[in-house]
């Protein structure tokens, strides 16, 4: 069995921006982590939280739709949120599942989150 790295989430403050560094696999177990390190920021009146996707090793469907609803409670909630560092195999998945609109802060097109929770959904039943 090959070693799996553990999802981590550092986070550091400064002047009204986050900065959340993410490492390991982003997935459905380790999803509700991610959100659970977002939640104290978003409400908290900070200008931006930027997503440093650097150390990221995996990302499946459950972390797209983490990153999807992150986005769509910055904009509720009116602050920026910012993906960087993503590794080109990232980038390639974003493309595949057009969520690359994430990587470069434009509007979630309606629908795409619905889309992703249901078939995050769908896959839970399978799997489970």
């Amino acid at each position: 069995m090959a070693f799996q790295p553990p999802f981590g989430a550092r986070s550091k403050e400064k002047d009204g921006v986050v900065t959340i560094a993410l490492s390991g696999e982003l997935d459905m177990a380790t999803a509700p982590i991610l959100t659970d390190n977002l939640a104290p920021f978003e409400g908290n009146g900070v200008s931006t939280i930027v997503l440093d996707l650097q150390d990221l090793t995996f990302i499946d469907s459950s972390g797209l739709l983490a990153f999807l609803e992150a986005r769509r409670r910055a904009m509720s909630n009116g602050h920026r949120l910012v993906m960087s560092g993503a590794s080109s195999a990232a980038q390639r998945l974003f493309e595949l599942t057009e969520t690359q609109f994430l990587l470069d802060e434009q509007v979630i097109p309606d629908g795409l989150v619905r889309f992703f929770r249901d078939w995050v959904r769908r896959t839970d039943r399978t799997i489970g």
